[in-house]
């Protein structure tokens, strides 16, 4: 597998794990978080696992998800 393919955007995610797309953005949205999942997301930031930009004067962010994160949220991919 290529590096590049550790790596997605969170609409190809959902559907490689069969899931809804905001089902998986529950993951990462921190408003929806407990105080041990936001821990958990900020682990995963800092390991390079989940990353996002969020452009200057921007309001939403764009997330990039690791296979490894997915693992870790949902177990094996669905497709």
């Amino acid at each position: 597998m290529k590096e590049i393919d550790q790596y997605m955007t969170p609409v190809e995610a959902a559907y490689k794990w069969g899931i809804p797309r905001d089902t998986l953005k529950n993951k990462y949205s921190p408003s929806t978080l407990s105080e041990k999942q936001v821990a958990d997301l900020q682990r995963m930031i800092n390991e390079g696992l989940i990353k996002f930009f969020l452009p200057p004067n921007g309001k939403r962010k764009e997330w990039i998800i690791s296979r490894e994160a997915m693992y870790f949220w949902f177990g094996e991919p669905k497709a």
